[in-house]
């Protein structure tokens, strides 16, 4: 190893300036050399990809949407249920917010009775809730007779 020296620059109180040349002392490594052959290089893990971090939040979002598409299906089922449970003398409620009782239903509509000598059509898709089905309200109306 070679002799390293250095200037060392000192200002006093006065202003003046001073330069002392200082040579450093060898110094010892300790460091062992190892041949380029032996040594380990220290593979560092690449960074994950835009791609890859992106998956987390596909899959949150895949996960999403098929609840809500089994959730809306449900409803529908539940829906057309209600429709197809709709007879002559059930009770309904429509969007509304009209009460009264089914007369007659044809195909895309019904005959709602409101109220003695009142009927009007609605549509089908105007029925908001069924109150009481038609099987509840003939029992209810023998109870009633007795």
């Amino acid at each position: 190893m070679a002799n390293t020296s250095f200037v060392v620059f000192s200002q006093a109180a006065d202003g003046s300036v001073s330069t002392t040349t200082v040579s450093a002392p060898e110094t010892t490594t300790a460091y062992s050399e190892v041949p380029a052959s032996e040594a380990v290089p220290q593979q560092q893990a690449p960074p994950p990809s835009s791609g890859m971090m992106m998956i987390p939040f596909i899959i949150l979002i895949v996960v999403m949407i098929a609840i809500s598409v089994r959730t809306s299906s449900k409803e529908k089922k539940k829906r057309e249920e209600m429709m197809n449970s709709i007879r002559k003398g059930t009770k309904i409620m429509t969007s509304g917010g009209i009460l009264g009782e089914i007369a007659e239903v044809q195909k895309d509509q019904f005959l709602l009775k409101v109220a003695s000598n009142v009927q009007i059509a609605i549509s089908r898709s105007a029925v908001a809730q069924v109150i009481q089905p038609a099987a509840d309200a003939d029992t209810k109306a023998e109870v009633t007779k007795k």
